[in-house]
């Protein structure tokens, strides 16, 4: 069941944005120049529009389907979840702040917050299973690019993504419901799952409370449409919202 909205935070977003009661069905619309990335020494870009619960519970397993038109180099949209302090909006190149306090009560004041995101991404023309994982040394990338048999990948429009904790490691998991036939039985639909990567010991050394678990869109591109020759011949909205990437997120879950 998807988890009600009042749990959830919004960052990056306008004051009017608001979640549905029942989180099944939900957009956001990222503008261009936003992105979650990691530079070292431990300087972030946080400014893409994010939504994300802080955990009561272990955290087990999380669940959603992304489905986005994406047209710009890095566009994307998927699943994050953070291990330590609760993600704040940083522009780019800022530093990320650390306690001055000696106290070790505190896990942000021992070590900066550690994040993974993944979801479907666009890169050289093609639609991609994505992934980020941000440590204090940086962060690194993973591509894995989708294709729907016999259709291609330009007939890849939405992808199933799925976070799982195995021990003190995050699994990332991707599946592609275009190449799932509804008459598939529930074993060959578990079956297709593929993996996308390990992130080993992502949670060894990590309180149950300070794990944050949510969804993202992100155009990293600074190019506007409005300085495009399709902007010159078809025009563009006044508010800029032609700009934005839409990314529809369908059937959160998070375990």
């Amino acid at each position: 069941m998807p988890p009600a909205s009042s749990s959830f935070t919004a960052l990056n977003l306008p004051s009017t944005f608001s979640l549905p009661p029942c989180m099944d069905y939900f957009t956001l619309t990222a503008g261009p120049n936003t992105d979650l990335w990691r530079k070292p020494p431990n300087r972030d870009t946080a400014t893409a529009p994010i939504v994300f619960t802080s955990l009561r519970n272990p955290f087990v397993v999380a669940e959603v389907t992304v489905t986005a038109d994406c047209e710009m180099e890095w566009d994307q949209g998927g699943l994050v979840i953070f291990a330590g302090a609760a993600p704040q909006s940083f522009p780019p190149d800022s530093s990320v702040p650390r306690s001055s306090s000696s106290s070790s009560s505190s896990f942000s004041s021992q070590r900066p917050c550690k994040w993974v995101k993944a979801g479907m991404e666009f890169c050289s023309g093609v639609v991609n299973a994505s992934s980020v994982s941000a440590t204090a040394d940086g962060a690194d990338w993973c591509l894995s690019p989708l294709a729907v048999p016999d259709r291609g990948p330009a007939a890849v429009h939405s992808l199933r993504i799925k976070l799982e904790r195995i021990g003190h490691s995050l699994w990332i998991w991707y599946q592609v419901p275009s190449a799932v036939p509804f008459a598939m039985s529930p074993g060959a639909v578990s079956s297709s799952w593929k993996k996308l990567r390990e992130v080993t010991w992502f949670f060894y050394g990590v309180e149950d409370k300070f794990v944050h678990v949510g969804v993202y869109a992100s155009r990293p591109h600074s190019l506007s449409r409005t300085g495009t020759m399709f902007g010159m011949m078809n025009g563009s909205a006044a508010d800029g919202s032609a700009d934005g990437l839409m990314v529809e997120f369908e059937d959160l879950e998070i375990l």
